[in-house]
């Protein structure tokens, strides 16, 4: 069951594609089918049509980011966001009203086991 658990699929939000790239190749790696988008409106594009065993959120970004899709998770489904899992660089007071909300906050730089390992909790 484990095994099937693990070809869940996994959404990354990230305007970065290296990043994109980085942990999607990570995940992939462990099994996992990775879906990535570059937008706000993408991720709750894919969100609709697909069941995700975790999001993962880039929180800042110069137009719809990680916020776009917590706001509209909070409004329409409250329960996909013990499945996010935001990935930031930058502290901000929001994130820790953020943190309470979501399964887990990865802070950049990562290391992949790390982001691997708080994904695997999830499956």
């Amino acid at each position: 069951m484990k095994l099937l658990k693990r070809r869940s699929r996994v959404l990354v939000l990230d305007d970065d594609v290296s990043m994109q790239k980085l942990v999607s190749m990570l995940l992939k790696r462990q099994g996992f089918r990775v879906d990535v988008v570059g937008s706000g409106r993408a991720a709750m594009e894919a969100i609709g049509r697909h069941d995700y065993l975790a999001i993962i959120l880039d929180l800042m970004m110069p137009h719809e980011g990680g916020m776009t899709v917590i706001k509209d998770l909070r409004e329409k489904n409250p329960a996909l966001l013990q499945r996010v899992i935001v990935m930031t660089a930058t502290p901000t007071p929001v994130l820790r009203d953020i943190a309470k909300e979501v399964f887990a906050v990865v802070k950049k730089p990562f290391e992949g086991s790390e982001l691997v390992a708080v994904v695997t909790r999830l499956a």
